[in-house]
């Protein structure tokens, strides 16, 4: 009697097998694909929401602090423009002298891009002069 050494036979895997595993990671990555996209819409839209929040706050601020964006312009675009660049309080009897009032994190270079997805959320009260955060309404 002769005894063999026996060799694995099923080792690996079949065709069969990948086949499935393929079909599988086609069909989770057909479901995943499409939503990818939204989910980048909807982060430039909180980002834009996110500042036009903080442009209108700073015209607020200033405002109350005696700066007025709006005296050069009473257009909208020009207005945000404005604040984005940002000013300083020079008024030496204000309690405010020296004080910059600017947006965080933009800069003149995102103005551009920034103030036309921004505006989108802002309106420009010409009657009390004040730049209204509308949330997209």
């Amino acid at each position: 009697m002769k005894i063999r050494a026996q060799k694995a036979a099923n080792t690996g895997f079949s065709l069969v097998e990948m086949l499935v595993v393929i079909a599988v990671i086609g069909i989770i990555a057909a479901i995943a694909v499409p939503n990818i996209g939204r989910i980048n819409d909807s982060a430039k839209d909180a980002t834009y929401r996110r500042n036009a929040q903080n442009i209108a706050s700073v015209f607020a601020s200033a405002q109350a602090a005696g700066v007025d964006f709006s005296a050069s312009s009473t257009a909208e675009a020009d207005i945000i423009d404005a604040i984005i660049a940002g000013a300083t309080v020079s008024d030496a009897d204000s309690p405010f002298n020296g004080t910059y009032f600017g947006v965080p994190g933009l800069d003149a270079t995102d103005a551009v891009s920034e103030t036309a997805g921004a505006a989108m959320y802002l309106q420009w009260d010409s009657s009390s002069r004040q730049l209204l955060y509308t949330g997209g309404q």
